[in-house]
């Protein structure tokens, strides 16, 4: 189905059409497997929470809302990727609360050119630093969370938040710059 159509009934679930939702589910069920995949691909080898997972949860926050409202199929992206980010931080915080002191989730960023495949971020501070970032720059810390954690291309952001993807990519480059300098910090 053409991005049009998706679009179309992106709007149509929005202004109430809630019989539709299970056709948008079997539509956008592919491309959120990937996001999930791709955030998934981010996080330590041994972790438990699947992609699938992320998924459902996402669904569950879908059916569970009655009043959800999206423009386009980018937005509707944007908002799964940001559902998927709070749902592993939330695991995170969990986790950490179910562990002794001192273990954290650690988060692999290196697909993202952020760091070393080495290196490993704790989830919740990479959490604390887009927080940061987002009282300073609202849209580089939009970005910078739909790149990170819903794996959206430069121009499904550019088309989600409204704006050219040269700035996307701008705001991109800034972002990942500030997030590593950031991160080396903690």
């Amino acid at each position: 189905m053409a991005d049009g159509e998706i679009t179309a009934l992106i709007r149509r679930c929005s202004a109430g059409q809630s019989d539709l939702r299970s056709r948008l589910v079997e539509l956008m069920y592919p491309e959120l497997r990937r996001i999930a995949e791709g955030r998934m691909r981010s996080e330590r080898s041994d972790h438990t929470l699947q992609p699938t997972a992320l998924v459902n949860e996402f669904f569950l926050e879908l059916a569970s809302s009655a009043d959800m409202s999206w423009r386009t199929r980018a937005h509707f992206l944007a908002v799964a990727s940001r559902a998927m980010r709070r749902y592993l931080i939330d695991y995170a915080r969990a986790h950490n609360a179910a562990k002794r002191p001192g273990g954290r989730i650690k988060l692999q960023l290196d697909s993202l050119g952020i760091s070393h495949p080495e290196e490993a971020y704790d989830a919740l501070a990479l959490d604390d630093v887009i927080e940061q970032l987002q009282l300073e720059d609202p849209r580089v810390a939009q970005v910078v969370e739909m790149r990170c954690f819903g794996g959206l291309t430069h121009a499904e952001i550019a088309q989600a938040i409204g704006v050219d993807e040269r700035t996307v990519k701008r705001d991109w480059q800034f972002g990942r710059a500030w997030l590593l300098g950031e991160l080396k910090r903690k």
